[in-house]
């Protein structure tokens, strides 16, 4: 991951409840990402959702893919 081009956009969803994706892997991502332009990169964290919501909660369409989209329509 630290190889990524620094100018390249990244948003990266977080849930707080995933026990795929724990908060200590994101800490180690993010470490490997530290020198990325801060301009060019999102995390958006969520701590009250888990794997499955980010496909199947009734709101994931506003609090996660409205403002992904948005983000990579400005970039």
């Amino acid at each position: 991951m630290a190889k990524i081009p620094s100018e390249f956009p990244l948003f990266l969803d977080v849930g707080g409840q995933d026990i795929l994706s724990d908060v200590q892997d994101v800490n180690l991502l993010l470490n490997d990402l530290n020198n990325h332009d801060p301009n060019k990169l999102v995390e958006l964290i969520k701590e009250d959702y888990a794997h499955l919501d980010f496909g199947a909660n009734v709101n994931a369409k506003q609090v996660i893919y409205d403002p992904m989209i948005a983000f990579f329509n400005t970039h």
